[in-house]
């Protein structure tokens, strides 16, 4: 059921637990009552291994913010991880996690996804700045008047992102931001947002969920490799 929205390119959410330890186990066990029993509730759940649900839906309801890692933009972005916000947070995971492993195994689960999202960050920071050096030395330019605006309706290039490339040199007035593009844009700008909006999101899916494969040969940090050559 989560597969039919939760997965795709631009957020692998169930091909990163499909691959992993945990989806290899769900995959081996699903059809055995005594393994994965679905008549009792979610909150009454023992399975041999976690399903979606067992995790992110805990107690039975929707509310996946607050056992997700949302807050890290999907990796994305870098963020204090040791600030209460973000600790309360991973104290959570870490309860989830604590009824099949211990709590220093889903902490120690934790820092390698954080070392890995590190990692991303500056494969990601080097694609972007030979993007920006482009840009500033006149060879990429804004948005052609002749494509599609953007959802703004407006034709700034889309790596201009708020205040870190404001002024004339990048386009657009001061204070106004660009929009990541999957379409209609150069192949520079094209590869810097595949590079953080795909490969590096792989990265962090794969972590989070034990799917080591796909954080790293299979498209993650590979992907970014081969983008980062590309640019």
């Amino acid at each position: 059921q989560c597969k039919a929205c939760h997965w795709g390119k631009d957020h692998r959410d169930w091909e990163a637990y499909d691959i992993s330890i945990h989806g290899v186990v769900y995959q081996v066990n699903k059809w055995n009552p005594q393994e994965f029993d679905f008549s009792k509730k979610l909150s009454d759940a023992d399975y041999v291994g976690p399903t979606c649900q067992y995790c992110h839906l805990r107690g039975g309801h929707h509310n996946v913010q607050r056992l997700s890692t949302v807050y890290t933009s999907m990796g994305m972005s870098n963020a204090d991880r040791g600030a209460p916000l973000w600790k309360e947070k991973r104290d959570t995971w870490v309860s989830v996690c604590d009824d099949c492993h211990s709590p220093r195994s889903a902490r120690e689960n934790l820092q390698a996804m954080d070392e890995a999202c590190k990692d991303a960050g500056l494969k990601y920071t080097e694609t972007f700045k030979v993007a920006e050096n482009l840009m500033l030395d006149g060879m990429g330019e804004p948005m052609p008047k002749d494509l599609a605006p953007d959802w703004s309706g407006q034709h700034i290039w889309s790596l201009k992102i708020g205040a870190y490339h404001d002024g004339p040199k990048y386009g657009g007035q001061t204070g106004e931001s660009g929009e990541f593009r999957m379409s209609n844009c150069s192949d520079i700008e094209r590869v810097c947002f595949e590079s953080v909006g795909y490969w590096m999101t792989y990265i962090m899916k794969g972590m989070a969920h034990g799917s080591w494969n796909d954080a790293t040969y299979c498209d993650g940090s590979f992907g970014m490799d081969r983008w980062l050559v590309k640019a």
